[in-house]
């Protein structure tokens, strides 16, 4: 089955996730977000896809189209043996993947905490703000609550 990955070049984050189950996998993928953003703008646009993505990164894996970082993960898991296959163990699992989304969104706050296509620089005092709270009060929930599973 052809496997593609959608992401946007040169642009590390959410799309990292995907590459690296891919690769746990062995899966056989083409990386378009090593490549041209103009694909990954085209299959955007493409007005005749049924189940179109909102945004990269997104996976087409023979005929599906799989958008979300958490959903193409719990895709991989289910199909290439990552992850439990009994429901429940699937289910913690998937769960432990949207903690992880939470996690980052959070990080990525900390240097764009007003809005995200804003330069850090315009924002830097809200930045330093959120941040510093970033560091006293939700990292450590994140980081003990990983330790301990």
């Amino acid at each position: 089955m052809e496997t593609t990955l959608y992401y946007w070049p040169e642009i590390q984050g959410r799309g990292e996730f995907v590459r690296l189950a891919l690769e746990q996998a062995a899966v056989p993928y083409t990386d378009l977000g090593r490549e041209d953003e103009a694909a990954i703008e085209a299959f955007l646009d493409d007005a005749g896809i049924p189940t179109p993505p909102f945004a990269p990164p997104f996976l087409v894996a023979g005929q599906l189209v799989i958008a979300q970082t958490a959903n193409i993960l719990l895709y991989l898991g289910q199909h290439y043996g990552l992850a439990p296959h009994d429901e429940a163990g699937g289910l913690w699992t998937h769960g432990l993947q949207l903690t992880i989304a939470d996690f980052v969104v959070e990080i990525h706050d900390t240097h764009h905490p007003i809005a995200s296509c804003e330069y850090y620089e315009d924002q830097r005092t809200e930045a330093k703000r959120r941040t510093q709270d970033f560091l006293d009060n939700r990292a450590p929930k994140f980081l003990h609550y990983f330790e301990r599973v």
